[in-house]
């Protein structure tokens, strides 16, 4: 199963996983598991049992080599509501 999960390392490179590369390549999260089944999308960073996370930097370069756009503006939509269904949820923000 693929989910949003996205983080930052220590230097500040951002991680994404499945769930938030959809905005950004504008396809399902199913399309993004197929996408990164070519050989021409780039191996993910790291495997979790929650899905694989990729580096933005190389989806970015990816994203340049192929002629893909990225929509960086539906991925700060997407972004931004998750910080507000975040804020918006006790349990989340650890009130409960």
């Amino acid at each position: 199963m693929y989910t949003t999960y996205t983080m930052e390392t220590r230097d500040g490179r951002r991680m994404l996983g499945a769930g938030d590369l959809s905005p950004l390549l504008g396809v399902s999260r199913q399309q993004v598991k197929e996408l990164a089944e070519q050989a021409w999308f780039p191996a993910p960073m790291i495997r979790l049992s929650r899905g694989d996370v990729w580096k933005m930097g190389d989806i970015a370069q990816m994203a340049s080599e192929t002629g893909r756009t990225l929509d960086y503006p539906a991925f700060a939509a997407h972004l931004a509501a998750r910080r507000e269904r975040q804020r918006a949820n006790p349990i989340l923000r650890g009130l409960i």
